[in-house]
């Protein structure tokens, strides 16, 4: 049987594909960041900027410091605007987009026509999710859900479509945080879910997890429920090359972190590594954590092709903010084709490494 691509338009052929964001965010609203476990993220530093405020040029600064001051940067709600940050990414020479908005952080099931019409209208391929995002996000009746809950949500979105939409989702989504049972319970069943459908899986790892956590809350769940590695995402990976402390690095600039035993370590089982967000302006310097740069992940990025890794690896822009946004003052979705690619082949890697991490990977990682 020929494999296929489920997006929201219906499925397409793999060459269909092209140059593919594998984690993006086109419609949602992330106005549950406000209350997610780092909670010092939101008090920490003094500013002006009230939760009720649009994000303006006047207050753009002190939001690029804390995405969370604001409840406007947190939603992409505009289709007319979205739409146009989705022509510049086909404009720039994209041509897929993985959408990887669940419960917690999709506002509605009537996002998705609008993505739909936006996919649509603009000839870009967009890539639905079902699935759920981190747990403290999680609507009520998913909190008290079990393993077999679970399954049958996920298959019930995979068969019948995402909510009233009907629309087919062609990604699981999952993320980890914080440690909890019912969040174990859901990583279990949607491997399983993975394994059964042949729908890959994405976890996005949240900013304060450690390697020891990746291992014992995140991959043993996921090998339980019997994930298959070559079609399950580890997202944000950038953030286990090192805690970039701003004292640190002002203080001996010599020993900037640079580890990546932990992402060898994976990608010799098997799994996918994505390396996102590129373009984000936002920092955590109220923490005392330096902006993770474009260059910085970048060096990991490269060093892991150079090592032969490229046919395990991704990339995505990860826009969830409006401060993300062309239209915000941001890059868009557009870094990949604008830079990121560009810069690679300015540092040595070859066209074929490139259009492995953006077309050959995403097509077989996404195809079913």
């Amino acid at each position: 049987m020929t494999q296929k691509i489920m997006t929201v338009c219906g499925p397409i052929e793999g060459d269909q594909l092209g140059v593919t964001s594998m984690h993006e965010h086109v419609l949602s609203d992330c106005s549950m960041f406000r209350s997610r476990p780092r909670k010092a993220f939101i008090s920490a530093g003094r500013s002006t900027v009230k939760p009720e405020d649009k994000l303006t040029l006047a207050n753009r600064s002190a939001v690029r410091h804390n995405i969370a001051l604001s409840l406007d940067n947190l939603k992409l709600d505009d289709e007319t605007v979205m739409k146009k940050e989705v022509e510049y990414f086909k404009d720039s020479g994209g041509n897929a987009i993985v959408e990887v908005s669940a419960p917690g952080i999709r506002s509605s099931a009537a996002d998705l026509t609008a993505i739909r019409r936006i996919s649509e209208q603009t000839g870009v391929h967009i890539i639905a999710s079902t699935g759920l995002y981190a747990e403290y996000t999680w609507p009520d009746d998913f909190r008290q859900m079990n393993f077999t809950a679970f399954v049958k949500f996920l298959r019930d979105e995979i068969d019948t479509g995402i909510g009233e939409s009907g629309i087919l989702p062609g990604h699981i989504k999952a993320a980890y945080e914080v440690n909890k049972q019912p969040l174990e319970e859901y990583l279990r069943a949607a491997a399983c879910v993975s394994r059964e459908t042949g729908l890959s899986l994405q976890v996005h790892l949240g900013p304060d997890v450690t390697p020891e956590e990746v291992w014992r809350n995140v991959i043993r769940p996921l090998l339980a429920g019997g994930c298959i590695p070559e079609k399950t995402i580890l997202c944000h990976v950038q953030l286990l090359m090192g805690v970039l402390s701003l004292e640190r690095l002002i203080n001996a600039p010599g020993q900037i972190p640079f580890d990546l035993s932990l992402h060898r370590q994976l990608l010799k089982q098997g799994f996918i590594l994505s390396f996102t967000p590129f373009g984000l302006e936002a920092d955590d310097e109220p923490l005392g954590i330096a902006h993770y740069s474009d260059w910085y992940i970048l060096s990991g990025l490269a060093a892991l092709i150079r090592e032969g890794y490229a046919g395990q690896l991704v990339i995505g822009n990860d826009v969830f903010t409006k401060l993300a946004t062309c239209h915000g003052g941001g890059e868009g979705y557009c870094r990949l084709t604008g830079f990121v690619a560009p810069t690679l082949k300015k540092c040595g890697i070859s066209e074929q490494d490139i259009e492995q991490l953006t077309v050959h990977n995403p097509r077989k990682i996404l195809a079913y």
